[in-house]
Parts: C-alpha cells; sequence; structure tokens
C-alpha cells in the first residue's frame, strides 16, 4: 500500500508535505507509514479521492474498470429482468453479435479477393 501511495505521489508530482496539509491530516503520516504504520479507514478514502483512484487500488492495488453513465443505465436495466429473461436476451445478443460479424466478413472478402 504504500508503495502505491508513494507512487502516486511522484505520478502527480506532490510531496508528503503538500498531502498532508491538503488532506488535514498528521504531518509526520507519510514518515509514520514509511515506519510500519497504515493510514486509517477514513485516510484511505480521503487518498482515493484526492488522487481519483479507488479505495481497492489504494489498498489492494487492484485497478477498477470506469463503467460509463450509460453503460450503467443498461446493466440496471438488464438486471431488472427475471433471469430466465437475462439468459435469453444474452443469448439473443451473442446471435446479434455472430450475424453482425458474419455481415461484416461477407463485405470484406470480396474487396480481399479482388485485390
Amino acid at each position: 500500500m504504500l508503495d502505491r501511495i508513494l507512487a502516486l505521489l511522484k505520478e502527480n508530482g506532490i510531496t508528503a508535505k503538500k498531502l498532508t496539509s491538503d488532506l488535514e491530516i498528521s504531518n509526520s503520516s507519510v514518515s509514520d507509514w514509511k515506519k510500519g504504520s497504515k493510514p486509517s479507514c477514513d485516510v484511505v478514502v480521503k487518498l482515493a479521492k484526492y488522487f481519483g483512484v479507488s479505495t481497492d487500488y489504494i489498498l489492494l492495488g487492484e485497478k477498477s474498470v470506469s463503467i460509463s453513465q450509460e453503460d450503467q443505465d443498461i446493466l440496471k436495466l438488464f438486471h431488472q429482468l427475471p433471469h430466465d429473461a437475462q439468459l435469453e436476451f444474452r443469448g439473443e445478443l451473442k446471435g446479434y453479435i455472430k450475424c453482425l460479424k458474419r455481415q461484416e466478413e461477407d463485405t470484406v472478402k470480396p474487396l480481399k479477393k479482388a485485390k
């Protein structure tokens, strides 16, 4: 966790002093972390917001995937369907994608043959 915090400081050109001042935490926080203490949960949340990363990234190094609002809306609608309808929809969507790929291949092959 410390390595990720230090890397975020370096990537953003921020000093430990500026970080502690901006987050309104103890001036010795970063040096305390270097000595083995861990930031509290509220400090981890502040760090995540400050650097624009997830708390999972600070804690575990796992980068989260950003989902657009439109994609979130589609997922909400999908999850409103009963489970059997979700399975049917997924099958239909896979079939639709296969059909599109076939159409794309059909239009590309004649062009390749012409060369």
